[in-house]
């Protein structure tokens, strides 16, 4: 008999997985001038060196430089990740534009007008923090907040923070810090780390910080449109983005990024009333389906939310290996339909792998205080044909967690026997992955007698139902 242990340690993975987001221009606007931006004193500055314009929010982000004992910061990291900093300010404010929302992230400054670091020292050498976020990540966080806990003045009051390590000297192929960690993000500095090194054909770390900050600001990696998108704008910066960008080739956001962003803490001046990123509570109830005549799907179905939807968020993410990290998935925008209802149109051709490939569904509520909430739906591609509703199916997996054997049954009606010869043990069980057009009802007693379980959406771990199913309908919308 199989226990909730296996779910259990499941999540505990994904979630260690989802703070751990892997790395990976355009022309810019003229900034806006507010009147809290401080003037550089020229006797705190180098000679000749103008400070450039740039905007302070309310809540900025953090930017620590993390100095190990045996690595000291180079001396002209101020001023010149100031100017990259402003780079990157700019750059996201021109991509925003593109989309409608003028908004433009916080940068704090100092004293001398540069945009603000916090210089923390490290309790050890630069070889206590490797690459490895189980061993770096949470070691580094806690020491930042310990040096918080005393110097809580020199904080922005946003979640958000971008550490920064000086990159390694003692010529460890370990390398160091360099990803998303939740509202966490790490990259290292050198003398190339500079807006004058882009383009930089021998170094992606420019763009690999604009990559990793986005994970840090709450962007998931996503592809942009393969026929509307990619060949116009370039690529994502969420994808690839961290290459093209470093070696000025054209880079962008997508239009749902550019959406998550509007709502983060740090992007907003005045501060709206709502408490950044406060739970919600919410319902999704989605479908899809696709038109082969005008090779269109067709996103269908309703919301609630105790809170203000701003943006349904749409991926649709080929699973093309077990580790490819969700670069593919081409994602869309919509504005909420009249009485919270879901719709939207896709263009198949704005999809590139369209052959024999899994794939999932992604909806998400994008909340007006910037959280967001997910759920996830499967599908698959047949001979070049999307596998929704009537051609849909579910997967039956004997572990909690997609483990175990794993049995795909087409729309049907399964007894014991019929599970039995397909490969699925009665009473045998723990999760399903339910496809998109489909619902499933599990019974505990063969011929559909008995009690049920219903599932219109995946479920990890079947909880009063595990190893209880003798017989399965598996039923098109």
């Amino acid at each position: 008999m199989k226990t909730r242990k296996t779910s259990q340690l499941f999540l505990a993975s994904l979630l260690t997985g989802a703070l751990l987001i892997s790395a990976c221009e355009k022309a810019q606007v003229t900034p806006v001038t507010t009147n809290n931006l401080k003037v550089a004193t020229k006797s705190t500055l180098p000679t000749g060196y103008t400070v450039p314009t740039f905007v302070t929010n309310p809540k900025n982000l953090n930017i620590v430089m993390f100095v190990p004992t045996d690595n000291p910061a180079l001396s002209d990291y101020k001023t010149r990740l100031t100017d990259l900093m402003v780079h990157f300010q700019n750059w996201l404010h021109t991509e925003m534009s593109r989309y409608g929302y003028d908004k433009y992230m916080g940068l704090a400054k100092d004293t001398s007008g540069l945009v603000k670091f916090i210089e923390i020292p490290a309790q050890g050498p630069q070889a206590d923090y490797p690459y490895s976020s189980s061993i770096s990540a949470n070691k580094i966080i806690n020491e930042v907040n310990a040096y918080k806990a005393t110097h809580a003045s020199e904080f922005s009051n946003s979640q958000h923070m971008l550490i920064l390590l000086p990159q390694r000297t003692d010529a460890s192929s370990d390398g160091q810090p360099f990803y998303g960690y939740g509202k966490y993000c790490f990259a290292l500095d050198n003398s190339n780390m500079a807006v004058s090194k882009i383009p930089n054909p021998s170094s992606n770390y420019i763009g690999g910080m604009l990559h990793e900050l986005g994970h840090g600001l709450n962007l998931p990696h996503d592809h942009g449109k393969y026929t509307t998108e990619q060949p116009t704008l370039g690529t994502s910066l969420m994808s690839d983005g961290n290459v093209t960008f470093s070696k000025g080739q054209p880079t962008f956001l997508t239009g749902v990024d550019a959406a998550i962003l509007n709502r983060n803490e740090v992007f907003q001046d005045p501060l709206p009333s709502e408490t950044p990123y406060g739970s919600a509570t919410t319902t999704i109830n989605a479908n899809m389906s696709y038109n082969s005549s005008t090779q269109t799907f067709s996103l269908l179905g309703n919301f609630t939310s105790d809170k203000t939807v701003s943006d349904i968020l749409v991926y649709l993410d080929p699973k093309t290996s077990a580790s490819d990290a969700d670069y593919n998935a081409v994602t869309w925008r919509f504005d909420p339909g009249a009485s919270n209802t879901l719709t939207g149109t896709m263009a198949l051709n704005d999809l590139y792998y369209k052959n024999n490939e899994p794939y999932e569904l992604r909806v998400k509520l994008l909340l007006n205080n910037g959280s967001t909430i997910s759920k996830a739906y499967s599908f698959s591609f047949s001979g070049g044909v999307p596998q929704i509703g009537v051609n849909g199916s579910a997967k039956f997996y004997q572990n909690a967690s997609y483990g175990g054997y794993g049995v795909s049954l087409p729309v049907g009606n399964y007894t014991t026997a019929d599970l039995v010869s397909l490969g699925i043990s009665n009473n045998d069980i723990s999760s399903v992955n339910v496809g998109v057009g489909v619902k499933v009802i599990l019974y505990d007693g063969d011929n559909f007698t008995g009690s049920s379980f219903e599932l219109t959406s995946s479920s990890t771990y079947l909880s009063t139902f595990n190893d209880k199913a003798s017989s399965i309908k598996v039923i098109a919308l």
